[in-house]
């Protein structure tokens, strides 16, 4: 997306406090702290990153989010990836990474990881599939005109291969090994536009989920496979975790099962937020697990919402003589050009051998 531009009027954080508050949030919403025989695992759109000019405070706060993390899934990262790289940097001697080239918008994804929890295996690029393999189907997109729900349909409609190429990472960490495939999507255009053709990208974007969700059942059931325990995870633009949305269509196609969170989480594994963005309604980023060992592994997880713990003086000073919905879009400015505008998602997994 375009860099965002700087916000007014400007704020400076002060880091220490707000890593304190962070710390404080951190525990509120029940994110674990690093364990012996589980792992912390993560995926984050870390908006721009390397696009848009970020201070020094902004990256202190962005790498003491990540550290939470054992592993996590980057998305957004620039070409100019030396940002990225300063972040881990920040994150402290433990961390290292691995990323792909560019792709579409020029961005780079990544992995970063604790050298001392996980390990990296071989399987390691990017995920390509051949011409053979394109799938084509009957893409129904619903919307809504005239305040009233209509259905629009594409007949046979083609893939187009993937705008930033799924990033295939293998990891060891305690007694599991695992594959991840990192993710960024499509995005297209918004279903509900006036115009049929943005109505047809957005079809785009469902035929990539699709194709994702039905290579990773092919790679699940192949004896070949390099490692049967696959994760799907990050920024899918799936906008809702509807049965009646075409994108969550597309993603359970498959039989992974992706993890819930906010207004559709089950009892099992609750969750005390709502959506991974900051508009906290939509359900853009997913992790989503192959069907066995794996998903019994599960321990917990949630959508972590930095931005309910940040700049509270800024918060405070744009909350005089405006509405809370004016306030909170101005807030929102300074949290995405600092921070993003994506929250970061998170599962605990045991990584003991009886797990």
């Amino acid at each position: 997306m375009p860099p965002f531009k700087s916000p007014t009027p400007r704020y400076r954080p002060l880091v220490a406090a707000e890593k304190r508050a962070l710390t404080r949030h951190f525990a509120k919403r029940g994110v674990p702290r690093a364990t012996r025989g589980r792992l912390l695992l993560a995926s984050w759109n870390v908006a721009n990153l390397g696009a848009q000019k970020r201070t020094d405070s902004a990256l202190q706060l962005i790498a003491h989010i990540m550290k939470r993390f054992e592993l996590i899934a980057v998305q957004e990262v620039s070409e100019h990836f030396r940002t990225f790289e300063k972040v881990v940097e920040l994150m402290g001697p433990r961390f290292d990474y691995v990323m792909t080239d560019t792709a579409g918008n020029r961005e780079r994804l990544a992995y970063v990881y604790d050298t001392k929890k996980v390990r990296p295996l071989n399987l390691f690029g990017e995920l390509a599939l051949r011409q053979r393999e394109f799938p084509k189907r009957t893409v129904k997109v619903r919307y809504r005109k005239n305040r009233q729900d209509k259905i629009d349909t594409f007949k046979n409609h083609r893939f187009i291969p993937f705008d930033r190429n799924p990033f295939i990472g293998s990891f060891s960490a305690g007694s599991i090994d695992f594959t991840l495939v990192n993710v960024h999507l499509y995005f297209g255009k918004f279903q509900n536009s006036k115009k049929r053709s943005d109505r047809e990208r957005y079809a785009r974007r469902v035929l990539e989920i699709y194709a994702l969700s039905r290579w990773a059942d092919r790679r699940v059931n192949r004896a070949a496979t390099y490692d049967h325990d696959i994760i799907l995870l990050g920024d899918m633009n799936v906008p809702k975790m509807d049965k009646d949305e075409s994108t969550y269509k597309a993603l359970l196609k498959s039989g992974f099962r992706p993890l819930e969170y906010g207004a559709k989480a089950d009892s099992e594994y609750g969750s005390k937020t709502g959506g991974s963005n900051l508009g906290n309604d939509k359900t853009y980023d997913q992790i989503a697990l192959a069907p066995g060992s794996i998903r019994r592994r599960i321990i917990g997880h949630d959508i972590f919402d930095f931005d309910n713990a940040i700049f509270r003086s800024l918060w405070d000073r744009l909350t005089v003589g405006k509405t809370p919905r004016q306030a909170r879009g101005l807030f929102n400015r300074h949290v995405k050009h600092h921070i993003s505008d994506h929250r970061p998602f998170w599962v605990e997994l045991d990584t003991t051998r009886s797990g």
